[in-house]
């Protein structure tokens, strides 16, 4: 589904949570739209808790939001993804997550959180058991959040948790688990790494431990 394609052609560097406000002659119409789109995917959302078609959920959803996304609508776009994953289509996902992050990057973007992208990536990677490809895009959603705040900011609790079982299944012992974790941090504090090299990063950082 293009794992490489993520990683292995040189990028710029990436716009975090970008937050870029419309030209105001058009803004009324753009949040009416939105407004309206909301209205009618939250209504379908209320119409699958009875019925539980999640196909016709999709289809409501990706009327409103497979162009372009709405205004504010990034946490819309983000379930029309979990519900690709949720009805077995992954592959369809894959390629709406991608378009998403292409939208969160655009000079033009009206908001969206690559490194939330990226880790619902490596959900679909874990759950496929491509466990390596999935550590790459954890660190990478990881990398991303951590630029994306002021300071610089690394949960490294909430890291080593969301990659045990992704750790363990590579191969890392609880304690090469922490190292790795320790590494990352000081790579990252240290601005020594982005997204563009991480599958790098992580494929020597396995080689050390003949993983």
């Amino acid at each position: 589904m293009g794992i490489f394609d993520v990683f292995g052609k040189k990028k710029t560097a990436p716009v975090q949570n970008v937050k870029v406000k419309p030209p105001v002659k058009n803004i009324t119409k753009i949040i009416e739209d939105s407004n309206k789109a909301i209205a009618a995917m939250q209504k379908a959302d209320a119409t699958f808790e009875k019925d539980g078609n999640i196909e016709k959920q999709i289809r409501t959803y990706e009327k409103y939001l497979l162009e372009k996304p709405q205004w504010n609508s990034f946490n819309f776009n983000l379930s029309l993804a979990k519900m690709y994953v949720k009805a077995g289509h992954n592959d369809k996902a894959w390629g709406y997550l991608n378009q998403m992050y292409l939208w969160a990057i655009a000079p033009d973007a009206i908001g969206g959180d690559t490194s939330k992208i990226r880790f619902e990536q490596f959900r679909i990677l874990k759950a496929e058991k491509k466990f390596k490809d999935a550590m790459f895009m954890l660190v990478s959603s990881y990398v991303l959040n951590a630029y994306a705040v002021r300071g610089i900011y690394f949960n490294k609790p909430k890291f080593i948790k969301d990659a045990k079982t992704t750790g363990k299944a590579i191969g890392f012992t609880e304690d090469q688990l922490i190292s790795f974790a320790d590494e990352l941090e000081r790579n990252i504090k240290a601005r020594k790494i982005q997204e563009a090299t991480v599958k790098t990063y992580c494929s020597d950082y396995f080689s050390r431990l003949e993983l």
